[in-house]
């Protein structure tokens, strides 16, 4: 039989729902889009509950009916809208998570929850002996159930979703200055909007305390209005005081629902451990997860015993056992002398043909076909791949390991980021644990080998289920090797040249300094926008526009918007956009080169939605080049002793994928014709001849243009173009209007969005868009934005990397010594003796539109010289 408790945990389940939907962005999704911003949040609550009290008899107890009080008022809860879809979506799994944390799920059918914890809460406090129930709830009104015996007590949710406070009765009367039991009262009194409880017009929580206060109760107060001072207050006391008095009704908590429930029954049910790991990681609950894991810390482990790893059959997923055993020599007769094995292992059901595993740090390899595993006195992952050969291998983060297998089967980090591309960070042992994949062997070889074919198992299942892995296979997995050759590769830096430029710079960012000093009148840091604010808005008494967190915003709109108003914000910005340039390039760089002066910077494969490869260390992808200083150090970057620099560049290309995807008739015969689209778009747009237009009708069109492209606003328009918004509205419908194609592929490309909850790139590429779903306008909006510009962007830069693949091969086939250094958004940058720059050029311009065959046909405009800047 199981043991009396002593306390009882009663959980409003609604109120917890509903705040935590409330609470948490609407955006949060897994990674198939399903919405989980309540399911996060619930489940947060009940992994602190669990953490902070321990496993503890609990009741999760769930709306059902008004309790009568709708035939006391028909306008009661009358304003509440209907339960928002999305948190509609997710209710039937809040029960699933109580059941697992072994809780129970109740409701009494027509009575609220509060109503029916208020009745077990009582039936509790008169057992035999009494049993504590302490009450979780956002719902203030609550309060009135504490009572004088410490047995009630109220665990009140705040703004946060796991920020709670215990309230006894000393704590309501510190709160309000009222005891519990006047609750009712004081809410008859100041009303509910939440509830559409009317109280008394004009009294609030201050002055319904006070009245409180000084009469004693409701009754009382409304006996005593003549002693009440205000006119307008009396008038209300007396003109409402069935209103008050109903309110209280209305307020009052029912304590006598029936319910079969006897608390002295309730037993503290341990956590069903499997299911609530299974139900965290299907709705991907991270942070929430490994909370749990530490509050479960200790209790059980993953494993069956110590050399067993059941590892993925924890979700059923993936079933893979294996079990050490002793190595066989003979089973490593492929590798080079002096490896040693230290673990050899069998995986009955291991994918067919010969697998390997690589880990980049532990510097080992596995051998999943036969069993073999390298570990020892291999100083360089090299090693480990030259044994390889031609095997299939399977890695997580190839690219970071060293030289990259040419037989490269699969990357865990690069199937995480295909599968969550909004993720923040693909952690090999936090995508393990996630998925329930665990082992107890130590040994780091025979572990990272398991672990990773797991992974790599289920990663490829998800890929299939969802058009993928093509796009693993024949894009991102080609493409580590090409990335790595270009990082090893890296860019020769004129570090003379670059050392003149930034003396030059610093002298006039220290002469602008003092110009800014003289202009204000005062010394002041040019770099804090809290004291620049105050110069500019209250010394100089600028135009204020935006306001910030810290104060009135000076970002770059902003002084943009006020430059006529004072000679002191053209030397601000100069000031701010050569600092800036300083601190990122002229002062890093020449720390950053090898022994031959070359910059190796590191391509991102796993970072940008919308499949962008990026750069850090340096960051080459911001260079500018639409200023002097930044073309400047652009030349700095320039090709070895008898090479040249080659760039080719896609000539707009995303307006030309546009025409493609939306079957844009026009649009194609722009293109196709070999016109300038933005005159072409200002002559159509603006109804006027080419030989009419002015060079700012062409750059309105420029705008409009790539607008599109980017979701741009009418007000975003208005903002870069410096119009009243409504010209700037005028402008993209009549965009819109004169090229109908692309206005039906926007409209569907969202449709799909909110049907789907997804959108995919010409070449399969998926990115969720749970912000298209949210109820919040300006979210929303988002979303749409995201939308349409994944497709068109998310398609070039599958393009971009399918033409990296095919001038990589392309090159390796020649007779050339040309190698690609420099991926830039939509360039591709070449060095290559001289004498092959016309060759490379033609060699570039083949490979960088092989991929698309699609109308409109890409364009590639080439150059080269010995510089960045002078191939550009």
């Amino acid at each position: 039989m199981a043991e009396r408790p002593d306390e009882l945990f009663l959980i409003d389940g609604n109120s917890l729902a509903y705040r935590a939907f409330f609470a948490l962005p609407e955006s949060i999704a897994t990674s198939t889009g399903q919405p989980t911003n309540a399911i996060f949040g619930f489940a947060s609550m009940l992994v602190k509950l669990l953490t902070e009290y321990g496993v503890k008899p609990t009741i999760v107890v769930w709306d059902a009916g008004n309790s009568g009080r709708k035939a006391m008022s028909a306008d009661y809860k009358a304003t509440r809208t209907s339960r928002p879809d999305l948190l509609k979506e997710q209710w039937p799994h809040l029960l699933e998570i109580v059941d697992a944390f072994g809780y129970r799920n109740t409701h009494v059918d027509g009575y609220e929850a509060d109503d029916v914890i208020a009745s077990i809460a009582q039936k509790a406090r008169v057992a035999d002996p009494p049993i504590r129930s302490v009450v979780v709830t956002g719902d203030r009104d609550a309060f009135q159930i504490i009572d004088d015996d410490g047995l009630v007590a109220i665990m009140a949710t705040g703004r946060g979703i796991t920020d709670t406070k215990l309230y006894d009765r000393q704590a309501v009367i510190d709160r309000y200055g009222l005891a519990p039991e006047l609750i009712p009262d004081f809410y008859g009194l100041k009303g509910d909007t939440s509830d559409n409880i009317p109280g008394v017009p004009g009294i609030g929580d201050k002055t319904g305390a006070a009245l409180l206060q000084q009469f004693g109760d409701l009754d009382t107060v409304l006996a005593s209005v003549d002693q009440i001072s205000g006119a307008k207050r009396k008038e209300n006391l007396t003109n409402h005081a069935d209103d008050a008095r109903l309110s209280k009704q209305l307020a009052t908590i029912l304590r006598d629902v029936p319910t079969d429930i006897d608390p002295a029954l309730e037993a503290a049910r341990a956590p069903d451990r499997s299911k609530l790991r299974e139900v965290f990681r299907r709705f991907e609950l991270r942070a929430p997860l490994s909370r749990l894991e530490d509050a479960l810390a200790g209790d059980e482990g993953e494993a069956d015993g110590p050399d067993a790893v059941p590892g993925a059959n924890l979700t059923g997923d993936v079933q893979l056992t294996a079990r050490v055993r002793e190595a066989a020599i003979t089973d490593l007769r492929v590798l080079p002398p002096g490896l040693e094995v230290s673990v050899a292992f069998s995986i009955p059901e291991a994918p067919e043909g010969e697998l390997f595993t690589l880990d980049a740090q532990a510097r080992f390899g596995v051998h999943a076909g036969t069993g073999g595993v390298l570990t020892g006195p291999c100083q360089d992952a090299a090693e480990v791949i030259a044994a390889l050969g031609d095997r299939p291998v399977v890695m997580h983060d190839a690219k970071a390991a060293g030289p990259v297998p040419v037989s490269l089967a699969h990357d865990t980090l690069l199937g995480a980021y295909l599968l969550e591309p909004a993720r923040r960070g693909y952690p090999f042992d936090e995508l393990c644990e996630e998925r329930g994949f665990a082992t107890k062997i130590e040994d780091p070889a025979a572990r990272a080998a398991l672990l990773t074919n797991a992974l790599a198992t289920w990663q490829r299942e998800q890929l299939a289920d969802r058009g993928l892995q093509g796009l693993m296979d024949d894009v991102e997995l080609p493409l580590v090797g090409v990335l790595a050759a270009m990082e090893d590769a890296g860019m020769r830096l004129d570090k003379p040249r670059l050392a003149l430029i930034k003396t030059r710079v610093d002298e006039e960012i220290a002469t602008l300094e003092r110009e800014v000093w003289d202009l204000a009148g005062e010394e002041f840091v040019l770099g804090s926008p809290q004291q620049l604010g105050q110069v500019l808005f209250e010394k100089l008494g600028l135009s204020r526009k935006r306001r910030g967190k810290t104060g009135f915003s000076t970002d770059a709109r902003v002084l943009q918007a006020i430059r006529d108003e004072h000679p002191i914000i053209p030397k601000i910005e100069r000031w701010r956009e050569l600092n800036q340039l300083s601190k990122t390039y002229l002062d890093p760089l020449p720390h950053m080169t090898d022994d031959e002066d070359r910059i190796h910077t590191t391509f991102l494969q796993a970072v940008a939605q919308t499949g962008r490869l990026s750069s850090t260390n340096p960051n080459m992808q911001n260079v500018p080049v639409r200023t002097e200083l930044g073309r400047e150090i652009r030349g700095c970057f320039r090709a070895g002793d008898g090479n040249v620099l080659v760039s080719a560049d896609y000539s707009q290309v995303e307006l030309r994928i546009l025409a493609h995807v939306a079957d844009e008739p026009v649009l194609k015969a722009i293109f196709v014709a070999g016109e300038d689209v933005h005159t072409a778009t200002a002559s159509t747009v603006f109804d006027k001849p080419a030989s009419e237009l002015t060079p700012m009708d062409r750059s309105k069109a420029k705008m409009i243009n790539y607008g599109i492209v980017y979701g741009l606003s009418d007000f975003g328009l208005a903002d870069r173009l410096n119009i009243p918004r409504e010209e700037a509205k005028a402008f993209i419908d009549t965009y819109l209007e004169r090229f109908p194609k692309v206005a039906q592929f926007m409209e569907d490309t969202i449709d799909q969005a909110k049907d789907q909850g997804h959108v995919h790139t010409l070449y399969g590429r998926r990115r969720q868009i749970p912000e298209i779903r949210a109820r919040n306008w300006n979210v929303r909006m988002l979303g749409e934005r995201l939308a349409v510009n994944t497709v068109i962007q998310g398609t070039a830069a599958d393009v971009m990397k399918l033409a990296m693949i095919e001038a990589a091969r392309a090159l390796a086939a020649s007779d050339l010594t040309a190698r690609m250094v420099l991926t830039v958004h939509d360039e591709l940058v070449f060095e290559a003796p001289e004498s092959e720059a016309q060759a490379v050029a033609d060699l570039a311009r083949t490979t960088m539109v092989a991929p698309w065959g699609h109308e409109p046909p890409l364009a590639v405009d080439v150059g080269f010289g010995v510089s960045w800047m002078d191939a550009k």
